[in-house]
């Protein structure tokens, strides 16, 4: 019962223009604690240690969402919070919603078209790469032979065995 009245109010107060704006100038406040009771259903033997780490991850997402929340745009605030407020409140759900928006945003060019290359695709999934250590230069990259196994300068084919 709970949950409905809950979803009902998040619903009035997204479908009013003026409240939902109030609202969404800042990241939402919500009592996480009952989703993590839940969760304790769905952990293994120490209950006591899902419900704590449950909450330890609702704060960091709650602390990061409350520093880049002007970051995100509003439009994706307002269908992120709605998204995440229902049937139980989640911050790191909101969280992730705003952070793919705002990915998926940048593939994107305003009218529908794909970007040629977005910034953060250029990094890759892993991020910088790591310098090498001084002295080391990188190894060398063997092309392919005609057969798709690259052939290396590096080492040499190995002996044939005698018949």
């Amino acid at each position: 019962m709970q949950r409905l009245i809950a979803g009902l109010v998040w619903t009035a107060l997204l479908a009013s223009p003026g409240l939902a704006k109030a609202k969404l100038d800042a990241a939402p406040v919500f009592d996480v604690a009952p989703s993590c009771q839940e969760a304790r259903a769905f952990a293994g033997d120490d209950k006591n240690l899902a419900y704590k780490g449950c909450m330890k991850d609702e704060s960091d997402a709650r602390a990061e969402l409350a520093r880049k929340w002007s970051h995100f745009k509003a439009a994706d605030r307002g269908d992120c919070v709605a998204q995440g407020a229902a049937p139980m409140p989640s911050y790191v759900e909101i969280l992730t919603c705003l952070e793919m928006s705002d990915e998926a945003s940048a593939l994107y060019n305003p009218d529908g078209t794909a970007r040629a290359k977005p910034e953060s695709a250029s990094q890759g999934l892993s991020g910088p790469q790591p310098a090498l250590p001084s002295g080391n230069p990188p190894a060398p990259v063997a092309s392919p032979g005609p057969d798709g196994v690259p052939k290396s300068e590096v080492n040499p084919p190995a002996p044939k065995l005698a018949e």
